[in-house]
């Protein structure tokens, strides 16, 4: 009989339908049918597991290890199904034990419940255990242990509760599991009545026992409790320290486990793989460095230093300490190198700046042929900075076949958004095999960083027409696109949904300020932010705040400041340099000398260089030039816009050969200058004259091969057109002009001077035009943009001009101190000098527009010029493009 044993589990696993049992009844036999057929459809191909010959290599030599006894073999037979979890074997081996007529045996359906649990076949597990005729403890143990790690919880529960009322009496292991399963389920009420009843059982003293309240009690949130039971366990195993330390870190008290960690260790309990591997995850969350050194150094004694989970905790902790090099040390010291440690190092690498490592090491882990999982390919996506890279990624997951994962083209389209390469990005999107609503939310970002409003939006109603609901990062980003086009009346529609669907949470509410505010309706703004029913945080505080400046409202920015601090608010770094930029815009060197003294006080004066960038710029405009000079140099780390401001400060105080000697360092620094700074630099050169300077500004911009830029263009324009103008002027105060020289000669040199004032202050110069009816359109368009200017810029001045049908001439109106100016004969120079005395002591925006000067002896000339005169105390200092 046992020499045909293969023979018949070969049979028994290749036919479909097996012969039912004289001893089982039918339910019996095709519950374990079903099993077969549920498990081979779901089995995966490859590897051996789930394959019926995967059965045979086991079932082969146990023949010739066992002939005396044949439920053992089976016993051997389902407990390798069980760790292999092959759900084929074990329903092909369900279908002879029906056959053989071993069912009855309890051990073998024991083993056959686990079993089908560990291959994920709850329904079998729980049908052949209903069909036992015979339930013992074990059991009654293996079915509520397999619903609880499963996560049936509730299920487990009924379990035990079915129990109490049969003639079996739960054993140490069965409150254990149903322990398992309250902690699982996070209702402590179920924990204690488990508790009261272990108590009158008389249980409680048994260790596992004892260990699974500590664990259930700690997971259920009850962290005291949980302490008081693991204080009063009188001999306390290795398991019971690492329960109370990982019921600590679940509840947050990191250093509480840290603190249970060291008595473990000054009591003489050796600390094992897991007390290491929970204490190193809390030094990674604390960030605590020198607290993961000396996990490191105990883990290298008691010969667990190569463990893979060991190693990844204390690589996270090193890259939040910035120590690089330390991670360089790690990663190779691992036993068995796994794709997540890799990625781990490789973030640490790129949170750090080190660009140049994490690439060399994901190239390692992409050639490395370990199995990639999403999380990988994300981190490795993540890193890239340049085109080329992320196309490198781009085809490798074509080319392996990961690009069906919805995370990994979400990360594709975020990475080409950043890049400016919205077309590849769009690409990926229309091509997704699913999309979730990541995916929208990815390509709406990606059209509002690459300032395509109107593309989001057209997303935005194909997500609503998929069905796909909303989350508040979706909603975030149409608001960002509602503030970029300044559309108040999507602005409000966006709103009104996010009260709709009940996604008005704190980053929603701080993007509608901000939305607002850059809408120049900071009422409502401020109105919102007051309304607010969640408790207002930092990022709704920062918004108000940057509105306020954003509206030329510094003086309301410092008070809220102020309110808000003495509430309890912990300022971060955006709402430092914020603030710092309101003290400039006023003046207010005071306040502004006393945030820099409470940065130096909690030391973060040089933790972040965009709260340098801001200090400088705040002793530059209170004139504070020494300070600004000295706080540069205390700088630990610079970027391009710490030596721009500085220079201007020098520029602004006529001081331009130090302003030269600052490029010279920046250009010694490796550092390179961009078209924006180029620009504001020049438009420094050009009001204050320092040609010197914008010379050699203008020689690195050819090196650099930035002529070319419309931007730079006119700054280089202006500011040359400025020096000749001041040479001019210096020439003409030395000498004195003949009284014989005419009117007209002075109306003329008077008018030179006038266009070029406005072209040096200017936004843009018309070419001439000698058509007058294609100048008159161009005149037309240029008026328009000039109202729109005037209009932004929130003036007094009502901008019109339009042709007189009747009359056939141009008209320029414009209403200033509730007088009309004409473009007849000289009025316009005399409001250009009104304006220019009244922007003396007034603290408005003046926008000038002069066109057709054909009076002014040039051919169709035009300008559109806008000056912005700003006042100490009154309204902030914006930059406009050039």
């Amino acid at each position: 009989m046992s020499r045909s044993l293969p023979l018949l589990l070969l049979h028994s696993a290749l036919v479909s339908k097996p012969a039912p049992s004289r001893l089982l009844s039918s339910s019996s036999s095709a519950a374990a049918a079903a099993a077969i057929a549920a498990a081979s459809s779901g089995a995966r191909v490859g590897g051996g597991h789930g394959i019926v010959s995967a059965v045979l290599e086991i079932v082969g030599p146990i023949e010739l290890l066992f002939p005396s006894s044949e439920a053992r073999l089976y016993v051997r037979l389902l407990r390798r199904c069980a760790r292999d979890a092959l759900a084929v074997g074990a329903g092909a081996v369900h279908g002879h034990v029906l056959k053989r007529g071993f069912a009855s045996v309890s051990l073998v359906s024991n083993v056959l419940m686990d079993t089908y649990a560990k291959g994920g076949l709850m329904a079998a597990c729980r049908h052949l255990f209903d069909e036992m005729p015979n339930k013992d403890v074990v059991s009654w143990c293996t079915v509520i242990a397999a619903h609880a790690s499963r996560g049936r919880c509730f299920e487990a529960i009924g379990l035990f509760k079915a129990l109490l009322s049969s003639e079996v009496k739960p054993n140490r292991f069965v409150i254990s599991s149903v322990l398992n399963a309250c902690a699982r389920s996070g209702v402590i009420e179920q924990g204690l009545m488990v508790h009261g009843m272990v108590v009158k059982s008389g249980l409680g003293a048994d260790r596992f026992v004892e260990v699974g309240f500590v664990d259930m009690y700690a997971k259920c949130g009850n962290v005291g409790y949980s302490f008081r039971m693991f204080n009063g366990i009188p001999v306390k195993s290795s398991v019971a320290w690492n329960a109370m330390i990982s019921g600590f870190v679940e509840n947050n008290c990191f250093m509480d486990a840290v603190e249970l960690c060291q008595d473990m260790h000054r009591v003489g309990m050796a600390m094992d793989v897991v007390t290491l591997r929970v204490v190193a995850s809390v030094a990674a969350i604390l960030g605590a460095f020198e607290l993961s050194r000396n996990i490191h150094v105990y883990a290298l004694k008691a010969g667990l230093g190569r463990d893979c989970f060991v190693v990844s905790e204390l690589i996270k902790s090193a890259g939040k300490a910035g120590e690089t090099q330390y991670i360089k040390k790690l990663v190779p010291a691992v036993r068995r190198h796994d794709a997540s440690l890799y990625s781990l190092a490789i973030s640490g690498y790129h949170s750090n700046g080190c660009q140049g490592e994490a690439v060399k090491l994901a190239e390692v882990l992409l050639y490395s042929g370990l199995n990639l999982r999403e999380g990988d390919l994300v981190t490795v996506i993540n890193i890239c900075q340049t085109k080329e890279e992320v196309q490198q990624m781009h085809a490798y997951t074509f080319r392996t076949g990961d690009l069906s994962y919805t995370n990994v083209c979400n990360s594709l389209i975020s990475i080409y958004s950043e890049i400016g390469s919205l077309i590849h990005a769009e690409s990926i999107f229309k091509t997704m095999q699913s999309r979730d609503v990541i995916s929208w939310t990815a390509v709406m970002a990606g059209c509002v960083k690459n300032l395509q409003y109107e593309r989001a939006f057209g997303y935005f109603l194909e997500l609503r027409n998929s069905g796909e609901p909303l989350d508040q990062h979706c909603v975030a980003n149409l608001i960002n696109a509602c503030t970029g086009l300044e559309d108040m009346y999507k602005g409000k529609q966006i709103h009104s949904l996010a009260l709709k669907l009940g996604l008005l949470v704190d980053f929603i509410s701080a993007s509608l300020v901000n939305m607002y505010a850059k809408c120049h309706h900071i009422e409502w703004a401020s109105q919102l932010f007051s309304s607010t029913l969640f408790p207002r945080n930092l990022v709704i505080i920062n918004a108000m705040i940057s509105g306020y400046c954003w509206n030329s409202l510094p003086q309301k920015a410092l008070l809220l400041f102020c309110r808000e601090y003495r509430s309890g608010l912990r300022p971060d770094h955006f709402t430092f340099s914020t603030v710092l930029g309101a003290c400039a815009d006023i003046g207010a060197k005071e306040a502004g000398e006393q945030i820099h003294g409470h940065l130096v006080k909690i030391g973060s004066e040089y933790l972040d260089v965009v709260v340098g960038n801001s200090i400088i710029n705040f002793y530059v405009k209170c004139g504070c030039i020494a300070n600004a000079c000295r706080f540069f140099h205390s700088m630990r780390s610079r970027n391009i816009n710490s030596y721009a401001m500085l220079m201007l400060g020098y520029i602004q105080n006529r001081c331009s050969d130090e302003a030269l000697q600052f490029f010279s360092m920046m250009q010694q620094s490796g550092l390179r200058a961009n078209r924006v700074t180029f620009a504001r630099i020049l438009r420094g050169c050009a009001d204050l004259c320092a040609i010197h300077l914008g010379r050699q500004l203008h020689a690195s911009i050819i090196k650099m091969g930035l002529i070319s830029d419309v931007y730079v263009a006119n700054a280089l324009v202006g500011m040359y057109k400025k020096s000749e103008g001041w040479v001019e002027s210096k020439r003409n105060s030395k000498e004195t002009l003949a009284p014989e020289q005419d009117a007209e000669d002075n109306c003329y040199s008077e008018q030179r001077d006038i266009r070029s004032t406005l072209e040096e202050i200017g936004l843009f110069t018309l070419e001439e035009e000698k058509d007058k009816e294609t100048f008159a359109d161009e005149r037309k368009v240029y008026t328009s943009a000039a109202s729109v200017f005037g209009r932004d810029l929130r003036t007094d001045s009502i901008i019109g001009n339009w042709k007189n049908g009747r009359c056939n001439e141009s008209r320029h109106l414009l209403n200033y101190r509730s007088a009309e100016y004409q473009e007849i004969g000289g009025e316009p120079f005399k409001l250009f000098a009104l304006l220019q005395e009244d922007s003396r002591r007034s603290d408005k925006f003046v926008l000038l527009v002069i066109t057709d000067n054909s009076h002014l002896k040039t051919k169709g000339a035009g300008f559109i010029n806008a000056e912005l005169a700003r006042r100490p105390g009154f309204a902030p200092a914006l930059d406009f493009p050039p």
